[in-house]
């Protein structure tokens, strides 16, 4: 009798996976019965700590007060003419910390900590997090580095568009530009979406009218990036 049980039991576990199969759930039938979906598990999502944040302050150095950066409109107010440090601009810091004497002492003495909150609020205005790639997550949350949040989202929405797709061009990324983005990686593969972007970040560097002053540390420092990511594809 326990063996035709042990038999019946098989029969329906059996079954049960059969019909997850043809459902197309991805799960795993553990050895108490009960089933594990890993279709989220394998999902390589963006995580803000696997960015190559090196890379970025390889590029970005120190203290600037280059009167040609858009950043000069609004400098530290001491009269030093500051604009930026290792990237990050007094507009963003000052909205986030003030402008007081102690502010401008901690802006100019920026700790990693100190300048990583300042990325994270890049990483979190393109919603990095909700990215079903890791390296495509890290591409558009330094395309907003680069650009700003608003700026970078609307040429996501655009390259998105570019693609074949009908989505609202507002700079504001909600579910549908996100998930679209995440059918469009699962349709061709995060590679073609990557290099796709790359283009497009390309393309759009160089119809900007300070490209003649900054355009080729902003595609040499842009091509570092793409021998990393061309490491992290292979």
């Amino acid at each position: 009798m326990k063996v035709l049980k042990d038999i019946l039991r098989v029969i329906l576990l059996s079954t049960f996976g059969v019909m997850s199969v043809k459902m197309g759930e991805k799960t795993c039938l553990n050895v108490n019965g009960t089933l594990t979906n890993w279709s989220k598990q394998l999902k390589k999502m963006g995580n803000i700590n696997n960015a190559n944040l090196d890379y970025i302050l390889r590029w970005e150095g120190g203290l600037s007060k280059h009167s040609k950066d858009s950043a000069s409109s609004n400098c530290v107010p001491d009269g030093s003419g500051v604009h930026t440090n290792k990237g990050i601009t007094w507009a963003a810091w000052k909205a986030q910390h003030g402008d007081s004497e102690e502010s401008i002492k901690r802006f100019y003495e920026m700790t990693h900590e100190d300048w990583k909150s300042i990325y994270k609020l890049y990483w979190e205005g393109i919603k990095a997090d909700d990215i079903e790639s890791d390296l495509i997550a890290e591409f558009w949350a330094d395309f907003a580095w680069g650009s700003g949040v608003y700026g970078a989202a609307k040429q996501l929405q655009k390259f998105i568009v570019s693609e074949g797709f009908s989505i609202a061009v507002d700079g504001k990324i909600g579910k549908q530009t996100l998930s679209t983005l995440n059918r469009l990686i699962h349709m061709k593969g995060e590679s073609y979406v990557y290099l796709k972007s790359y283009d497009h970040r390309v393309q759009f560097l160089q119809q900007l009218k300070s490209f003649k002053f900054f355009g080729k540390g902003w595609l040499n420092r842009l091509q570092d990036f793409h021998a990393y990511a061309k490491q992290q594809l292979t």
